[in-house]
């Protein structure tokens, strides 16, 4: 429990009441000195009663379990009274998603109220609510008494999706299979399944010696339909910039990038693939629907693994098959980081494409013009994001 916090209108009627007594001893006039005491015991009341103004008030906060980036999610905020009298003048506050203060006349004993809230979280990641924060100036306003209630509310916040058109460093698809599908399907394509033995129009050049010698009999590699074009995306999760206010952080935004363009290649028949450094470890994750990567670019933390190091150790059979490599990453310094990341893949797929996301308006970014400079010397499609761009018109046009 906290103290009884004095408000400024107990000062200013504790000094009418100081003026009013002297002009009431002067002028010998005793309704002053009543209307002096009245004061004083107005300023004494207002700072007592505040002390059982939030006796046996319980607080429970239902949220959402996902929430997106950006747009408007509603939290119920439930107040109720387990005890005798009526609580008055009731204020709860709590931050979870968004700092919300919402206020209540009166609180009658064994009443349950409902408060619905629309928050818009700003930030995406999982949030968690544990308390919120009652208080009453009730009844003269002249002392304010503040209590925590604990409450329990977890959500997990999705990054926010721009809608793109098709893709311009994606070619268009060939076939007209479905980028998701729940098992692979055999076929001509990169992705190896396994051996089988040789069937009349196999080609001699998936012959797999090694077991055709071991079970004497020509035995040839088996592989998976090509169905999509494949985009590998890699996002950079070394650190992240400190909460500015309201704004995104870099993070925030490179994930922004990566689920907009999973999305967009998911719309237009293309498979992807997502990649990103952890503290356990790099993770990967593949033939998953929207709402899938969705919650693993949302859970996404700074790892402190240096951006051509996670890069570096994307497995060649993930690399194999990715028509584009699109690199995405914050505009820290002068590039160099990001430099040796597209070197990590410019042996092995033939198209390497950086997306890299300032942090300042454009003309205002010395960081993300030179990222860009460098990007381009090393060879890569760069489309460089700041801070306000319209990432649709960025990422609809050639660079």
């Amino acid at each position: 429990m906290s103290p009884v916090r004095l408000r400024k209108r107990a000062a200013g009627l504790l000094f009418g009441a100081g003026v009013v007594f002297l002009m009431g001893t002067n002028a010998q006039a005793g309704w002053l000195l009543v209307i002096a005491a009245l004061l004083v015991g107005a300023v004494l009341a207002g700072t007592l009663l505040p002390f059982a103004g939030l006796r046996n008030l319980r607080a429970e906060l239902v949220a959402p379990d996902e929430a997106t980036q950006g747009e408007a999610a509603y939290v119920d905020i439930r107040l109720w009274h387990a005890g005798r009298g009526v609580r008055w003048g009731i204020r709860v506050a709590d931050d979870h998603l968004a700092p919300t203060d919402a206020y209540v006349d009166a609180v009658r004993p064994g009443e349950r109220i409902e408060i619905t809230t629309a928050r818009t979280p700003v930030r995406r990641g999982r949030r968690r609510a544990t308390h919120a924060v009652v208080r009453t100036a009730a009844p003269f306003g002249v002392a304010e008494r503040r209590r925590q209630l604990t409450v329990d509310g977890e959500t997990l916040v999705l990054p926010s999706v721009v809608p793109l058109g098709p893709l311009p460093f994606v070619d268009p698809v060939g076939t007209a299979g479905s980028a998701i599908h729940p098992a692979p399907r055999r076929g001509y394509g990169p992705e190896y399944l396994g051996i089988r033995e040789y069937r009349t129009g196999d080609s001699m050049r998936h012959v797999h010696w090694a077991s055709t010698a071991r079970h004497g009999a020509v035995m040839v590699r088996e592989f998976e339909e090509e169905q999509t074009r494949r985009l590998l995306i890699v996002v950079d999760t070394e650190h992240d910039a400190e909460p500015d206010g309201d704004e995104p952080t870099s993070l925030d935004r490179c994930c922004t990038v990566a689920a907009s363009l999973a999305a967009a290649a998911l719309a237009h028949g293309h498979g992807s693939r997502l990649a990103a450094a952890t503290a356990d470890g790099l993770q990967l994750i593949a033939r998953s629907d929207e709402a899938a990567v969705l919650r693993w670019l949302a859970e996404l933390a700074p790892s402190g693994v240096p951006f051509a190091t996670a890069a570096s150790e994307v497995p060649f059979d993930v690399i194999r098959g990715a028509e584009t490599v699109v690199l995405i990453a914050p505009a820290w310094d002068d590039g160099r980081s990001v430099v040796r990341a597209v070197e990590a893949f410019a042996d092995t797929v033939p198209r390497v494409v950086c997306v890299a996301v300032g942090s300042g308006p454009d003309r205002d970014d010395p960081a993300l013009h030179a990222t860009g400079a460098a990007l381009v010397a090393a060879g890569a499609e760069v489309y460089p994001w700041p801070v306000g761009g319209d990432l649709a018109a960025l990422l609809g046009a050639a660079p």
